[in-house]
């Protein structure tokens, strides 16, 4: 609640202000589990160092501590995409920052809590990474996550994403993080391949927010099931199918008809030939064949996803099931993992900073016993 304009700042109005602060910069709930059943207050924090938030009354408010979480403020401001402009108090006329010995009124705490509930917590976009402070990494796996073999049935391939710990994958995701993944296949000549070729290239970059999976191609979209980081359990559950593919089976027909007597057709030429029976007409078949087109509906890429050790790890798991058609299918397949990872920003003594990386391994190849 906003302090009383032109009062003196109470300890019990600075730790209402510094909570708010420490809500998004650094994290009130680090005691939670990833088997809460209400996960709604996971989704702040962003894992920094919580300043001073239960000051005894009596407790002189310094200018160090308003700067402190002016600090911390305006840090927000830059991480979240959104466009905003830092802290600017009106006494004395736009002051940025709070000088040592400068009088601490009632309004420039008002001014640190309007910034973090509109501009900030407002529409989740504490939740939120501004582009130009993120950056995609592809860690270098000591296996290719990749096919070559020909394939008929099906594919299968499962790799994990490993943080510190629970606190430091909602940190991640908190604050704009991103799970990616994207395929490709290539060198291939089989039906199979232009088959598999169609879904896999098509689907671009899919990508594990803290509320959705987002598919990047605006080629051939797919089906996202709206689960992100905060809905995943520890079972597999589906993310996303992708698109069908359309293949030309084989078919046939055949037809009859009459022609005039003494003519018959040769390799496309018309030629005479005596007539049996009544000279009026003869009798005549033949036999074509042809293709036509029709969906292969159940012939997709799907994703499915869950945590891991307590939170500690985020697990993926891709599927390719050709079973119902077994067509042959050549070429290389290659998945590459990567994230988006929120960069460093430091000012004056507020650091966010949701280091270190997740660590990528494979747990199941497209090249094991289940794969065929």
């Amino acid at each position: 609640m906003p302090a009383s304009a032109g009062t003196t700042v109470l300890a019990s109005e600075y730790n209402a202000v510094a909570e708010l602060v420490n809500k998004i910069f650094g994290d009130k709930y680090s005691a939670v589990l990833v088997t809460d059943a209400d996960r709604t207050n996971h989704k702040f924090g962003w894992g920094a160092i919580n300043i001073d938030d239960a000051l005894v009354d009596g407790t002189l408010i310094t200018a160090e501590r308003l700067q402190g979480m002016v600090n911390r403020t305006n840090v927000m401001v830059d991480h979240v995409n959104i466009n905003d402009t830092i802290l600017v108090f009106s006494v004395p006329s736009n002051r940025t920052d709070i000088l040592a010995r400068t009088l601490i009124r009632a309004e420039d705490l008002n001014v640190v809590e309007t910034k973090v509930n509109n501009s900030i917590i407002s529409n989740s976009t504490h939740l939120t990474i501004d582009p130009t402070n993120a950056s995609t990494v592809s860690p270098t796996l000591p296996t290719p996550y990749t096919r070559s073999a020909t394939w008929q049935n099906k594919l299968i391939g499962e790799h994990k994403w490993a943080f510190n710990n629970y606190n430091h994958a909602r940190y991640s995701f908190n604050s704009g993080g991103q799970l990616r993944l994207n395929m490709e296949m290539t060198g291939g000549s089989t039906a199979g391949y232009y088959n598999w070729a169609d879904i896999i290239n098509e689907i671009g970059v899919l990508s594990l927010t803290w509320d959705n999976l987002v598919q990047s191609s605006s080629i051939t979209q797919g089906t996202s099931e709206g689960k992100g980081f905060y809905d995943l359990t520890n079972t597999y559950q589906l993310l996303f199918t992708s698109s069908g593919v359309t293949a030309p089976p084989s078919g046939y027909g055949y037809g009859y008809g009459y022609q005039a007597a003494g003519m018959y057709i040769h390799q496309g030429a018309f030629e005479s030939q005596e007539p049996y029976g009544d000279a009026g007409s003869a009798y005549g078949y033949g036999y074509g064949y042809g293709y036509g087109y029709s969906s292969y509906a159940n012939r997709y890429m799907k994703l499915y996803g869950k945590w891991a050790d307590n939170g500690k790890d985020v697990d993926f798991k891709i599927v390719l099931d050709d079973t119902a058609f077994a067509q042959f299918t050549d070429g290389e397949i290659e998945t590459t993992c990567s994230f988006l990872m929120p960069e460093v920003i430091t000012l004056s003594d507020a650091t966010f900073n949701v280091n270190p990386e997740p660590v990528l391994s494979v747990i199941n190849s497209f090249n094991t016993a289940d794969d065929s």
